[in-house]
């Protein structure tokens, strides 16, 4: 993992690469959550471009905590910019309801946990191509946590015409921020999607160790499975899944990896095999084609 002062060093490098990108007379569009990730490349990219160069929005979504859309009106009172709020209402559901009416054999279901939170990331690509459309770049907000485990959306989340952290694990992230001058308050809450109440990154990613990789929409879990994903949460540390994600890359052993991490050998198993099924749903190639010839 980066240090302090490896980020301190960093931080230049970045900025180098939003300067190289962005040409001067484009302004870039991010969209905002109220998350440390959106947060950190929303303060890059004002650092770099300046206020009048930037756009933020967030997404208003029903069962939203209400400290997120504190964070992001906060984030903007620290930038001297006014975020637009949109509040798409239940469109996320008349998504679901139109696909399950057009497409019954799919097996959609409205009325689930996991497919209308889903859909609102979709309708946040139909936001991203919306400003796109009217001339604004978009920063992306992935991180490189989240895009080896496949931890977001291909077509949603993780759109961009640049990534200016895709190359940082979220602990690293997490450093930036401080040197940044993102709130305390942002960097200490616990990593989530904020779609419902009390959700949280690593509960999430329990389940998606215990189940070997993303879950299908429709997937339930008993409560003899539920326990077994506890305890899978239990061992688990943002640190610890970074540091984990970073020797995996570079080829160490598991047994080595869970004597440095402290965790057990099962769940650096887990890691890696979501790793690797990630890789063939989440981190293919997009836009792949064959050249003229």
């Amino acid at each position: 993992m980066k240090t302090r002062e490896d980020m301190i060093s960093e931080l230049s490098r970045i900025e180098g690469f939003i300067q190289s990108y962005v040409y001067q007379d484009e302004r870039v569009v991010i969209p905002v959550s109220g998350g440390l990730d959106s947060d950190v490349v929303a303060r890059l990219c004002h650092k770099v471009l300046g206020k009048d160069r930037i756009h933020i929005f967030t997404v208003s979504q029903p069962r939203m905590e209400r400290k997120f859309l504190e964070n992001v009106e906060n984030l903007g009172a620290d930038l001297g910019v006014v975020p637009a709020v949109i509040q798409p209402g239940n469109m996320n559901l008349q998504l679901i309801q139109a696909l399950k009416t057009s497409d019954p054999d799919m097996g959609f279901d409205p009325d689930s946990l996991l497919e209308p939170a889903r859909a609102n990331c979709s309708l946040r690509t139909a936001f991203l191509s919306i400003y796109q459309d009217k001339g604004f770049l978009v920063a992306a907000n992935s991180n490189l946590t989240e895009i080896q485990l496949g931890f977001y959306m291909p077509f949603g989340d993780n759109l961009g015409h640049f990534k200016p952290i895709a190359h940082l694990y979220k602990s690293e992230v997490r450093i930036l921020a401080d040197i940044l001058g993102t709130r305390n308050n942002v960097i200490n809450q616990e990593p989530s999607a904020g779609f419902w109440e009390g959700e949280e990154d690593l509960d999430d990613l329990a389940f998606w160790l215990y189940h070997g990789g993303p879950i299908p929409a429709g997937k339930e879990f008993s409560d003899q499975e539920c326990e077994k994903v506890m305890a899978i949460k239990a061992e688990l540390s943002q640190l610890r899944v970074d540091t984990c994600l970073e020797m995996l890359s570079d080829n160490c052993l598991e047994d080595q990896i869970a004597e440095k991490t402290g965790l057990s050998l099962g769940v650096v198993q887990a890691i890696k095999n979501t790793v690797n099924m990630s890789a063939r749903l989440k981190n293919r190639v997009l836009l792949s084609r064959l050249e003229r010839r």
